[in-house]
């Protein structure tokens, strides 16, 4: 028994699309794709992981009340795509659920979207406290938080961390 594509001929399948005399090859609708550099595909992507944040002061105590943020991100540019904010409970300890959604990407030139996380905690009388990681393999999902007095300040918004990009690169970011 042949092979189905021998049975076929491959090499000459061809669409015709609806009102056109003259037919593509598959060939030419499959170089047509490669040629354009964006492929479609589906992806069940983690936008935000599982994690915990215990913040203590210096002594060890607990802090309750503390805002603690956890910041996403996704290359290619760096830019911030979401942010989930809780309270510290008495313990000191502040929890977020993951999330997955099933998105469509593009495979382009430029990659694909993947996603990083970054902590920022804010307490009144305390110094704010914020990472500035680069990628999802230093995100600790589990943190311990220590929090030194003095005055607190927002957590920056748009998280852009435009200090650890290439100065050719800067502008692409807002």
């Amino acid at each position: 028994m042949s092979h189905w594509c021998e049975q076929v001929r491959c090499t000459e399948l061809t669409f015709l699309p609806a009102g056109r005399s003259s037919a593509i090859t598959l060939s030419t609708l499959l170089a047509a794709i490669l040629v354009s550099g964006c492929v479609a595909y589906p992806v069940y992507k983690k936008l935000q992981p599982a994690a915990t944040a215990t913040i203590r002061d210096v002594q060890g105590t607990p802090i309750m009340g503390a805002t603690v943020t956890l910041v996403s991100s996704a290359y290619p540019y760096r830019r911030e795509k979401s942010r989930d904010t809780v309270t510290s409970d008495a313990d000191g300890m502040a929890s977020f659920a993951a999330r997955y959604e099933w998105r469509t990407e593009l495979l382009a030139m430029h990659g694909w979207e993947e996603y990083f996380w970054n902590w920022c905690v804010q307490k009144e009388g305390f110094e704010t406290f914020s990472t500035t990681y680069t990628g999802a393999a230093e995100f600790e999902a589990q943190a311990i938080v220590t929090l030194k007095t003095g005055s607190s300040k927002p957590c920056p918004h748009g998280y852009s961390l435009a200090t650890n990009i290439h100065p050719q690169h800067q502008r692409l970011v807002p």
